[in-house]
């Protein structure tokens, strides 16, 4: 890690806190700051990837696009938010994932292990977020998104890495819950309850944990 990794990390560190206060809030003035803190973890962990050489070198241009596409999808999901133009953004960053993972070794075990609970996901909570989904005329792109983001986490499964395993993993569970709270949770109530919030955080907090543990263990793996 260089020093402007660290500095990049740091801010980063600062600035996912703040959204998570934001995000749990819900005031007017917690979206004024929802607004710089959410964008602002993206572009710090975009500088730590730009910031720390790594350790295979093939990996950094498909995680700089994983990294600015999530930034684009972020600022595209901020208050009211625009769904589908965020979920063809964040899907390209999960494309953008299996690509730079793709450059590390991996182990067949490991890759299978990763689709084994793949499969378990997509049959269980992905099949109750795709036939919600469908009630609202999005079936089709949330079941190409979960596809996505399901091979995805098998992908970094097959690193054999903890970081990336767990990462990926965190990254379905965030985008579950805020499916669940989309398709399955009527929004407006949601909203107006304390359980909407705890599943607001939840979302949060699990997306941000997954993206730094994505990153490090790509700049480090090898």
């Amino acid at each position: 890690m260089t020093p402007l990794g660290w500095a990049c990390l740091a801010v980063a560190a600062v600035a996912a806190p703040v959204d998570w206060w934001a995000v749990w809030a819900g005031t007017s003035r917690a979206r004024a700051a929802e607004r710089v803190a959410k964008p602002a973890t993206l572009v710090a962990l975009l500088g730590v990837a730009l910031a720390v050489p790594p350790s295979v070198p093939g990996v950094r241009p498909w995680l700089v696009v994983a990294l600015a596409a999530s930034l684009v999808g972020d600022v595209l999901l901020l208050p009211p938010g625009r769904l589908v133009p965020g979920l063809v953004a964040f899907l390209l960053g999960h494309l953008a994932y299996v690509a730079a993972f793709a450059q590390l070794p991996g182990s067949p075990a490991w890759l299978l292990a990763g689709a084994g609970v793949a499969a378990v996901v997509v049959a269980s909570v992905g099949r109750t977020l795709v036939r919600a989904a469908a009630r609202q005329g999005m079936g089709g792109p949330v079941a190409a998104y979960l596809g996505v983001i399901a091979v995805m986490a098998a992908m970094a499964t097959r690193s054999g890495l903890p970081a990336a395993a767990i990462g990926g993993w965190l990254f379905v569970a965030s985008d579950a819950m805020l499916g669940w709270g989309e398709f399955v949770v009527a929004p407006s109530a949601a909203g107006r309850s304390r359980g909407g919030a705890r599943l607001r955080l939840g979302v949060i907090a699990t997306y941000h944990a997954a993206q730094a543990l994505l990153v490090l263990a790509l700049l480090t793996a090898g």
